[in-house]
């Protein structure tokens, strides 16, 4: 059985699983030849350039792995809130109180009905749950590539986990623990919290087995960026940001609500502060500048490279704390794999193994998020041997 996994948000990639066996990953850059290529609102309806590159044959089943587009969209009353600095005072005061779950918005709509537009909502989803640019993305490739059912879950830090465990050695005969960190992902609580991508997780992974999830840390820090380009440019751009999380067991799960920013998109932001990318898409020079710093910030001196150290050692700390915390709910696990954008950091890889010298260490060698396609072939694969196939598109 021929599967391919295609992930369609940035690092656009396909993979080839046949008969549960890994036989390629192709990344759309390469054949378009355009560096950080991301499928945008002008690609939605044009296909992948690598499927008639590598001259690829119809599948026997394709599934899609993204980000999560839903969006719950909030627009203020621009006449209400535009240069009327009281009214905006206020109304921060309430949107910064609590994280901004679905109970606490509609709260906050009863009480203050006159800050909203009445034309707020939820952005337009398909017929099958997907948010639309994500239905337009998966019908043009299914198309391309001849088949009319596909597979489209709301996934992604999963795909992480999976993706690395079955690169890993241990795959096959070992348990490990799969530590997964990016920039965002699924929203899988939207109902409840809309806006909030998950950025870290810890999963359990076995042999032969879908990992399993043991703590998900969700963030809303883009969304709150976004609420502040409505009239609030007095601002500080974070001034929606809550600084206390929320935490709630959901399903088992430790579940940690934020609108913080995770470590990825913080070294996004300073690649574009720094001025190594407009978009902010080159995380890894702004590693790289970290190396050429000497502890600057101690010593009062400020640059690029002293800047990027500070965020490297910061990173690291966090990091650790995370890698503490998946070893205190797994002591009999010395195995332990890194995936998702952030394990690209190969600067703060190699501190692991210093500050962790009784766990063996295993780097995703995709962790961006083309190795999301593979990690979502593989658990369709097994889904489809064990019978628990759900959620087909036709």
């Amino acid at each position: 059985m021929k599967i391919y996994g295609v992930n369609t948000s940035h690092d656009t990639a396909l993979c080839v699983n046949d008969d549960g066996v890994i036989k390629d990953v192709f990344e759309e850059e390469r054949s378009r030849r355009q560096k950080y290529f991301t499928i945008g609102e002008k690609e939605w309806d044009t296909g992948l350039v690598l499927v008639e590159h590598k001259q690829l044959e119809t599948p026997d089943e394709v599934v899609f792995a993204s980000f999560d587009r839903r969006q719950l969209s909030i627009e203020f009353n621009e006449d209400l809130m535009r240069f009327k600095r009281k009214n905006q005072d206020e109304l921060l005061e309430v949107f910064t109180e609590s994280q901004l779950t679905a109970d606490r918005i509609e709260e906050i709509k009863e009480e203050h009905p006159q800050w909203f537009n009445v034309s707020d909502n939820v952005c337009e989803d398909s017929d099958h749950g997907m948010a639309e640019p994500d239905f337009a993305i998966c019908e043009s490739v299914a198309e391309q590539l001849g088949i009319e059912e596909y597979f489209f879950e709301h996934e992604h830090h999963l795909y992480h986990a999976e993706c690395g465990y079955i690169l890993s050695p241990w795959k096959d005969t070992e348990d490990a623990i799969a530590i997964t960190f990016d920039g965002g992902g699924a929203q899988k609580h939207y109902d409840t919290h809309p806006n909030y991508q998950e950025i870290e997780g810890i999963w359990k992974c076995s042999p032969n087995t879908t990992p399993v999830p043991q703590f998900q840390k969700f963030s809303n820090h883009r969304f709150c960026g976004e609420l502040h380009n409505q009239s609030f440019s007095n601002y500080m751009e974070d001034c929606f940001t809550c600084h206390t999380d929320l935490t709630e067991t959901i399903d088992g799960v430790e579940c940690v609500f934020s609108s913080l920013p995770s470590m990825g998109m913080n070294f996004s932001n300073m690649s574009y502060a720094l001025g190594c990318d407009d978009e902010g898409r080159a995380a890894g020079k702004v590693m790289g500048m970290a190396s050429y710093g000497s502890q600057g910030l101690s010593s009062n001196v400020f640059n690029k490279f002293t800047v990027a150290q500070e965020l490297e050692l910061q990173s690291f700390g966090h990091t650790c704390d995370l890698i503490q915390k998946a070893i205190d709910l797994n002591p009999e696990i010395n195995n332990i794999v890194l995936s998702g954008g952030f394990a690209l950091n190969c600067t703060n890889n190699y501190k692991y193994l210093l500050a962790f010298p009784d766990k063996q260490f295993f780097v995703d060698p995709i962790p961006h998020d083309g190795g999301t396609s593979v990690g979502a072939s593989s658990i369709l694969y097994r889904n489809i041997k064990e019978g628990e196939t759900e959620n087909v598109i036709d």
